[in-house]
């Protein structure tokens, strides 16, 4: 190890064991009450800096761990800045990768790698477990429609997940926008919410691309007919 990266594991240790007790104008090195666009230089410089799949591969115990709760504290105290309020805090999956790290085909592998990791997390029900190896598998290769799927699926098991759970699912769609079962999940989701007539559309667009889609079928039945 160089001394490069030695300073930056103390930097790192350093700032994650303040993130309890830090501000989050502290956090983001900024003034309080800074204009917008000092906060979106600040959130970016430090979304590089700390963003986890840099050193997706380091060899450092615990690092990725700590890098990932430094990250959320950041993407946290950005839009509590922002909006007044963290509740609609992005998580990091929907944050884009940044334009350093690891070759574009070592990616691929990992995110194949940790995909599958989402699908045994999933199958045993650990679902946070899931949620978070599809999240990793979004941020390395982003253009995977299927990673996108199963991360909302996954999101579909945790109670308060829907949005996030829908925003995936459009992402699936916007990579694959003919795929039935893409719009029938979408549907289900709706459905889960209450939004019957936007259930409905996507029901039967998943019936369009794939007439046999059990999902949209049953999501139909339950609808009843068009009021």
């Amino acid at each position: 190890m160089n001394t490069e990266e030695a300073d930056f594991i103390r930097e790192v240790d350093g700032l994650h064991a303040r993130l309890g007790t830090l501000e989050p104008h502290e956090l983001l090195g900024i003034q309080e009450g800074a204009d917008a666009e000092t906060l979106k230089r600040s959130y970016y410089r430090m979304a590089r800096r700390f963003h986890p799949d840099r050193y997706y591969s380091h060899e450092e115990d615990g690092l990725r761990n700590k890098l990932t709760d430094i990250f959320e504290a950041i993407s946290k105290a950005y839009e509590t800045l922002k909006n007044g309020s963290a509740a609609d805090a992005p998580s990091s999956y929907e944050t884009e990768p940044p334009d350093t790290g690891p070759p574009a085909h070592e990616r691929a592998v990992q995110a194949e790698e940790q995909y599958r990791r989402g699908i045994r997390e999933y199958k045993t029900g650990n679902y946070w477990q899931a949620i978070d190896a599809f999240g990793w598998a979004t941020r390395l290769n982003p253009d995977k429609p299927k990673y996108w799927s199963r991360l909302s699926l996954a999101l579909t098991r945790i109670p308060g997940r829907l949005k996030q759970a829908e925003e995936a699912l459009r992402e699936a769609i916007r990579l694959e926008p003919f795929n039935g079962e893409h719009h029938a999940r979408l549907g289900r989701i709706y459905l889960k919410a209450g939004l019957k007539k936007r259930a409905r559309t996507h029901f039967e667009k998943a019936l369009k691309f794939d007439s046999g889609n059990e999902e949209a079928l049953k999501g139909l039945e339950e609808l009843g007919p068009p009021g």
